[in-house]
């Protein structure tokens, strides 16, 4: 399945109109229900999980959405890239969901008028099929946001495609997950339940190409954005991810696996184009409680196929990464949560000895603590929060401070930044400097 894309430059006034229409034809459904709390991270309930007791007929359709506004802008000039604007957009969402005694049918889209590219769009964010063969057996089959791990903002055996584009410049958090067109299989068992994705045609991460924000180019060696726009060359191969799951004593247990490629464009084919070279991944993951709070940790082994000697310099090497966190409720409706990540790359002399750059390659143990503080105030319509990431090793940090307010069922607001420092152009954080960005948006809930 395909999203109909709509690239052709839209007047604002017509994109607004539009939107004030979803709103119309949502107020005449008779069977409208609100979905306040809809998870966008694509850990949905299970179709049995659903009341059906609570409803009239055996078939159940609702329809919902939201009409939002957002704009952020740059704290400072960046030489690489006129644009000072990172997000000026008028965006509203249409949800229809469909259950069924056998089987459950959700669809989900945006339709975007997005001013810093002068551009509108439809994106499709969700389109699929969930029935249930056997009583052990869940099925899910189209266009889905996927995710598992067990990290914040920290994505280990988690391969599936991310837009950091959206991130990095003030989105809902549920941006930072993109859709695929995959098939998903769960099995429960009695003592583990096993998942098995297939994705027929890769889907890489929504990265940073020049359009929105700069990054630092090694072969350049310096700060660039590419006009016209970064273009990778992509792999059309399907993608393989598995995840086994058992909970004990009250103890999340997990083990992964991903056959398919690097999300992000990491290599140089022999053409000299940036591509997304061929990975494996095998890693675990455990989740406990602790004290008054709960402990995870996660590790992962990035088998980088293409260059398993590490002797190549345009194909990434191989990497063990590794994180442990901790979170607890501090105070009255505030908590703390950190978490310590190490990267540990391999053959990390002979990436030194054959790389074209090696003044710009990471240190062999990268490492990176994060920092979340957030405070619920206003009988929890007040949110307060705090995401720090901030590497040791980089001398580099990234700062995501933010505040949202619910105003009631309807209204939403929030504004926050994201603010980007570091001693070096080169590094992870560092390039990103000259991108840091305030922003703000508003929500009305349908």
């Amino acid at each position: 399945m395909t999203s109909a894309s709509i690239k052709r430059k839209w007047p604002l006034h017509l994109a607004m109109t539009s939107l004030a229409a979803l709103i119309s034809v949502s107020s005449v459904a008779n069977d409208q229900v609100a979905d306040d709390e809809w998870d966008d991270w694509g850990d949905e309930e299970r179709l049995d999980d659903v009341d059906m007791d609570s409803w009239d007929s055996d078939d159940v359709s609702t329809v919902s959405g939201f009409i939002e506004a957002g704009i952020g802008r740059r704290l400072q000039t960046d030489s690489a890239i006129k644009e000072r604007n990172t997000l000026s957009e008028a965006r509203a969402r249409i949800e229809y969901q469909y259950f069924h005694d056998l089987f459950s049918l959700e669809a989900l889209g945006d339709v975007i008028y997005d001013d810093v590219l002068n551009e509108g769009e439809w994106q499709t964010r969700k389109l699929v099929a969930q029935f249930s063969p056997t009583d052990n057996i869940d099925m899910k089959v189209g266009r889905q946001v996927l995710t598992w791990g067990t990290g914040d903002y920290l994505f280990l055996n988690d391969l599936f495609p991310k837009d950091w584009q959206a991130f990095f410049s003030g989105r809902d958090d549920e941006y930072l997950k993109a859709p695929s067109d995959s098939i998903m299989g769960s099995w429960y068992g009695p003592l583990v339940s096993v998942d098995l994705v297939l994705t027929p045609k890769f889907k890489p991460d929504n990265s940073l190409n020049g359009e929105r924000f700069s990054f630092f180019s090694p072969l350049a060696g310096k700060q660039v954005a590419p006009n016209p726009k970064l273009n990778p060359d992509e792999p059309t191969g399907a993608t393989w991810s598995g995840r086994l799951a058992t909970t004990h004593q009250g103890i999340e247990y997990a083990l992964y696996g991903h056959i398919g490629y690097w999300p992000t464009p990491v290599g140089i084919n022999n053409q000299g184009k940036a591509t997304y070279p061929e990975l494996d991944t095998w890693g675990a993951s455990l989740r406990s409680p602790l004290g008054k709070g709960l402990f995870n940790t996660e590790m992962a082994w990035y088998d980088s196929r293409e260059d398993r000697s590490g002797k190549d310099p345009k194909i990434p090497n191989s990497q063990l990464r590794w994180l442990a966190g901790y979170e607890q409720e501090v105070a009255t409706n505030l908590t703390a949560a950190v978490q310590y990540y190490l990267e540990w790359t391999q053959d990390y002399d002979d990436l030194k000895k054959y790389s074209s750059k090696p003044q710009y390659e990471q240190d062999e143990y990268r490492q990176l603590l994060t920092l979340r503080f957030t405070k619920l105030a206003m009988q929890q319509k007040l949110t307060w929060s705090l995401f720090t990431f901030w590497s040791p090793t980089d001398q580099d940090a990234y700062l995501r401070p933010s505040v949202s307010y619910r105003l009631d069922d309807n209204w939403e607001f929030a504004t926050g930044a994201n603010l980007f420092m570091g001693d070096d152009k080169h590094t992870f954080f560092g390039q990103h400097e000259d991108n840091s960005n305030a922003w703000a948006r508003i929500r009305f809930n349908y």
